[in-house]
């Protein structure tokens, strides 16, 4: 690869890179025509070329872009293409250094599906599939004010011929292009003491069947932060971390591919789940002590904490932890 700076380092186009490169994958398969089923090694060969170029133009705008293409070989076709811009803004009287910023972001890409959604040959499952090429598209566009503590989101995603594990645990291909629409909202608040740190996502998708997704999300972390004697000596928080979803059919696990699959047996969700926590940074030390699923169910009473679909999580526990580099 080459990497150039054939301006300044705040030019509008500071940075120009590209080059070429080899990959070689190999794959691991139990063929099922052997009697003897002995192992085989599959290898796939790719040879790709990318380009890359990124600017600013002082601390106003910034931008980056890349594109990667494989000419030859098995991935022959798959191609990438990601940028990214960013427009900022000095309104604040009171942290003029802060800025609000804009910003947007696209990529799509071809790729080929990975070898095992196409082969696989175990005890318990078996499959050999042609499929053809995943497409995926995504645009995003997000609002960020750290003098505010606010962090904002939207973006909309075009999926054609994506794979998905159906409910048997059989990788399949969506042959009918879909969409997820997403948007989030981060919120932070601070009273003194006292911390709401707020997140918010909500999603949509097309086809539930294929790519089941909860409607909301919301990550709260509320907690008082002092100083027992000073913030370079040490400092404590105390609070409660929780976490909720609408109800949704929660993928379940396959353990023999390693993967999660669909299921359409029982939705899961819409009950909180705390755990509370204390934390002190002593210098640099830092000592946790958390009460993990401390609600258990708490308000509805209804112990329904599942991490995966017949996976529960486990319904209380303590854990005590160091970090001291």
């Amino acid at each position: 690869f080459v990497r150039l700076q054939p301006w300044k380092e705040d030019a509008i186009v500071s940075k120009i890179e590209g080059g070429a490169g080899y990959r070689l994958q190999n794959f691991y398969l139990q063929s099922p025509n052997d009697v003897l089923y002995k192992s085989s090694n599959v290898r796939w060969n790719s040879f790709y070329a990318y380009v890359g170029a990124e600017g600013k133009l002082g601390r106003y705008f910034e931008w980056d872009g890349t594109g990667l293409m494989n000419f030859a070989g098995t991935e022959a076709g798959d191609f990438f293409v990601r940028a990214n811009a960013k427009v900022n803004f000095y309104p604040c009287r009171k942290a003029r250094k802060s800025p609000i910023s804009l910003g947007a972001h696209f990529e799509t890409r071809l790729k080929e599906t990975d070898f095992y959604e196409q082969h696989m040959y175990t005890n318990h499952f078996k499959w050999n599939n042609d499929f053809s090429k995943t497409s995926t598209t995504k645009i995003q566009a997000f609002l960020d004010i750290p003098h505010w503590h606010l962090n904002a989101s939207v973006g909309y995603a075009l999926l054609a011929n994506n794979v998905y594990y159906d409910t048997l645990g059989v990788a399949r291909q969506n042959t009918t292009p879909m969409s997820v629409i997403s948007a989030s909202l981060q919120k932070d608040f601070a009273f003194g003491p006292l911390h709401l740190d707020n997140r918010a996502l909500l999603q949509f998708s097309s086809n539930q069947d294929v790519l089941p997704l909860p409607l909301l999300a919301l990550n709260l972390r509320w907690y008082l932060q002092f100083n027992i004697v000073d913030a370079k000596v040490l400092q404590m928080q105390l609070g409660v971390n929780a976490r909720y979803n609408t109800l949704w059919y929660a993928q379940a696990y396959n353990p023999v591919a390693g993967v999660f699959h669909n299921q359409n047996e029982e939705k899961y969700g819409n009950t909180p789940i705390f755990d509370v926590f204390a934390n002190m940074q002593w210098k640099k030390c830092c000592i946790f002590v958390k009460w993990e699923n401390a609600g258990r169910g708490w308000p509805k009473n209804d112990r329904d904490y599942f991490t995966a679909h017949h996976y529960i999580q486990p319904p209380a526990m303590i854990k005590i932890g160091i970090s001291w580099p």
